[in-house]
């Protein structure tokens, strides 16, 4: 069974991409989805992440009690690089721990592929579980103003957090397929559709 990874900026559409291709049949691998549960309320990595960095309250009434300062932990992550790469591998560990399962429990199943979905496809290694990679992309300007729609959030902070992401241009290097998502999301799925018919998927 084909593993389809695909990756993208933040405001690129990565998701809407995500979403019709499971529509097509594709079992979903979300590695953000998997991260958040990771850190959830009571999570046994929790008691790591307040050895190594704080940021963690005892106010929680699952598991072990604690519960994860998100923004403190973001705050701290990306205000200063060795934190953030200590960080980063202790959740990589992990989260690949759990994709591997459940790239091992799909192909039990009778689905279509799957699809792993992941914004640090490259950072994280990940991309070796992949057959394929597909990176989805947007002008600037429209990554900023579908973040700032979605998220509330000012022009200034977007572009920190773009800046702080692999570029494109350097992901694509990697990656087998670029679909550009400036335009509307029909353009979007027609380049998706061409990709499926060339894999044979179709």
């Amino acid at each position: 069974m084909i593993v389809i990874g695909i990756t993208g900026g933040i405001g690129t559409g990565k998701s809407t991409a995500a979403e019709y291709l499971i529509e097509k049949g594709f079992a979903l691998i979300d590695a953000d989805q998997i991260g958040r549960d990771l850190t959830a309320e009571g999570a046994p990595i929790l008691e790591k992440i307040e050895e190594l960095f704080g940021c963690v309250s005892h106010d929680g009434e699952k598991g072990n009690g604690l519960v994860l300062d998100r923004k403190a932990m973001a705050d701290k992550v990306f205000g200063d690089s060795e934190v953030k790469e200590q960080f980063d591998q202790l959740m990589h560990k992990e989260i690949i721990a759990v994709i591997d399962r459940e790239i091992a429990d799909i192909k039990k199943t009778d689905a279509r592929g799957i699809l792993l979905d992941a914004p640090l496809l490259f950072e994280a290694n990940i991309n070796d579980r992949c057959d394929v990679v597909i990176l989805i992309t947007a002008d600037m300007d429209e990554r900023i103003d579908r973040v700032s729609l979605r998220d509330d959030a000012d022009e200034e902070d977007i572009i920190d957090r773009i800046n702080n992401q692999m570029s494109d241009e350097e992901k694509a290097r990697y990656a087998d397929f670029v679909v550009d998502n400036s335009g509307e999301p029909e353009d979007m799925f027609a380049q998706l559709d061409d990709i499926i018919d060339y894999l044979g998927l179709e």
